[in-house]
């Protein structure tokens, strides 16, 4: 009697049974990493342009200019061409979006860090797009400068956007 070496129909069922079950828990829980990380990147962007653009104030305003926020939003448009969307990778820069608009830096009219938030996060419109705004202060007065973008997950706040306000001189 020849003795038969190999597995079972049983035996290879409950493998692949096995398999399906790990398969099932781990591939919504990558997703959902893939999400936070692009999450993250979209975060990141916004706030080294924030640091960026309150570098960039500081200069201006130094060289004596007139028209801050001018500059600040040709300098805004010129160097965007080196950022990427991570929720959209295939457009790539932030040159597109609904209407097709480069990033801009709009003027933010309230005088308080809760309304200036408001405003900023209604122009963020496109997922993982920053929107930038600015208040330039009056004489010897405190202005703000601050950026905010649409995410898909939630933050500690239960809101969609991220945003962040720094105050200038």
């Amino acid at each position: 009697m020849t003795k038969q070496k190999g597995f079972t129909l049983i035996e290879l069922l409950l493998v692949l049974a096995i398999i399906g079950i790990i398969s099932a828990i781990a591939v919504p829980a990558l997703l959902s990493q893939r999400a936070r990380a692009r999450d993250k990147a979209a975060i990141s962007n916004l706030l080294g342009r924030i640091n960026d653009l309150a570098g960039q104030y500081d200069k201006s305003k130094e060289a004596g200019s007139s028209t801050i926020p001018a500059d600040l939003g040709v300098y805004l448009g010129s160097t965007s061409a080196s950022d990427r969307n991570p929720w959209d990778p295939s457009k790539g820069a932030f040159q597109t979006g609904t209407t097709g608009a480069a990033i801009t830096l709009t003027t933010i009219a309230s005088s308080t860090i809760a309304g200036a938030q408001t405003e900023i996060r209604a122009a963020a419109s496109v997922l993982g797009q920053p929107a930038f705004g600015i208040k330039v202060p009056a004489a010897g007065g405190v202005g703000l400068l601050g950026g905010a973008v649409l995410v898909k997950n939630t933050q500690s706040d239960n809101s969609l956007y991220v945003s962040k306000i720094v105050s200038i001189e």
